[in-house]
């Protein structure tokens, strides 16, 4: 017991172990940080010459934290440490130690004895993982990225620093398969471009109570079964190949194309980036000529524009949305309530819709801040005479709580699921 604990009151004291314990597992994970079976590594390099050390990490593109809430990453984290979990005891790896780099973090630490069934370990570890539907989140799949490093004892160095150059090895192994996988998956994205195997799915947006459909929003997809499936593995990873442009600009074309399926009069809602939006318009063609080549006028069209992007550009933004005002098109602020400009920048834009943010929607009924910031966002949008939409709507009283706010246009998996023409 350190000193300066020593002879204090029971409370203090009580604190102080929960604190230590605070420090050495992580809450989400109930897992081990590393300082805590820093002893059993040791211990296995007593009985061995080498021990393999993984460094594991849920497959991303962006931030899927930012992007999915801390509330699903973390419900993904636990997940991963599960199955992980399961992983040891059915291979009965009684000479393994799994833990995490630290308290809150996402990187997961496999160390394994016996090197000989590894193999297997790692093919089992490359099959995607499915995570059930769980604290009222969809079920969906993660895929991990591992690295491998080997711990050898070296009599010169103190064996703790022996571990730690393992697992920095592993770490660099980690970073050099993720080039790699780059360079695969620029391939893949070429092949999209090439054989233009983009998937259009539409999620109807309804106006409640009634639950008429208003609209729908164009959803894209990779090729199915690919990593570059999902909607942010697809983008996320065209951003850092530079190429957003080239492949948003297909999937516009593939809406427009899937769109003439939609009952007579659907007002379609398509998302676009700055970056989209330039390339379009410096390919001489434009969206609107885009639009009307297609066989449609851009007065069925509603662009959504998220704030984020608004909030980088935001005078280039405007005179665009200016010009494709003009054009007929109608404007939407996409993923409201993420923080990133305030409402008086939105307000310059007058958007014709504002959506607010699945996250901002998520556990309404149970938050008073979100409730108030709803009621906020509501009240600004009706003095600008701007409609509300509500996205990620997943449970009844999600959707009853909003329409106690005002918000009346809902779009989720609670009232449709996006599905193909």
């Amino acid at each position: 017991m350190p000193d300066e604990i020593t002879g204090s009151d029971p409370v203090e004291l009580q604190t102080t172990l929960l604190q230590y314990r605070a420090s050495l597992f992580d809450p989400v994970t109930q897992l081990p940080t590393l300082a805590l079976v820093i002893d059993r590594v040791r211990r296995m390099l007593d009985e061995r010459e080498a021990v393999l050390a993984l460094v594991i990490r849920i497959e991303q593109e962006q931030s899927l934290e930012s992007m999915v809430g801390w509330e699903r990453y973390d419900t993904l984290l636990r997940a991963v440490a599960d199955y992980l979990r399961e992983l040891l005891t059915v291979a009965r790896r009684d000479g393994s130690a799994l833990c995490q780099d630290n308290v809150r973090s996402d990187v997961f630490l496999l160390f394994i004895a016996d090197r000989r069934d590894s193999a297997r370990l790692l093919g089992l570890l490359a099959e995607p993982i499915a995570v059930g539907a769980q604290e009222g989140f969809e079920p969906t799949t993660v895929a991990l990225r591992i690295g491998q490093g080997t711990i050898r004892r070296q009599p010169a160095k103190r064996l703790e620093r022996c571990i730690y150059g393992g697992i920095v090895e592993a770490r660099e192994d980690f970073d050099r398969r993720g080039e790699a996988l780059d360079e695969h998956r620029r391939s893949e994205l070429h092949q999209i471009l090439r054989e233009r195997t983009i998937t259009t799915l539409f999620q109807p947006i309804f106006r409640m109570p009634q639950r008429t459909i208003i609209g729908y929003e164009a959803l894209s997809r990779g090729p199915a079964g690919s990593y570059l499936e999902p909607a942010e593995n697809l983008f996320g990873f065209t951003e850092r190949a530079g190429l957003l442009g080239e492949v948003e600009q297909l999937c516009v074309e593939r809406a427009l194309s899937c769109a003439h399926r939609l009952p007579l009069g659907a007002t379609v809602f398509l998302n676009l980036s700055f970056v989209g939006l330039e390339h379009l318009e410096g390919e001489g063609r434009g969206l609107a000529a885009l639009v009307r080549q297609a066989g449609w006028s851009p007065r069925e069209f509603v662009l959504e524009i998220t704030e984020r992007t608004f909030a980088k550009s935001p005078e280039r933004v405007r005179q665009r949305m200016r010009t494709l005002r003009q054009q007929g098109f109608r404007i939407a602020i996409d993923d409201m309530g993420t923080g990133y400009s305030s409402l008086n920048a939105v307000a310059d834009l007058q958007p014709d819709y504002i959506k607010l943010d699945q996250m901002l929607v998520r556990d309404l009924a149970h938050e008073p801040i979100k409730r108030n910031l709803v009621s906020a966002i509501t009240g600004f949008a009706h003095t600008s005479q701007a409609l509300v939409i509500a996205e990620g709507v997943e449970r009844q009283e999600e959707a009853s709580v909003l329409q106690s706010l005002g918000v009346y246009l809902l779009q989720g998996y609670f009232l449709g699921y996006p599905k193909a023409f």
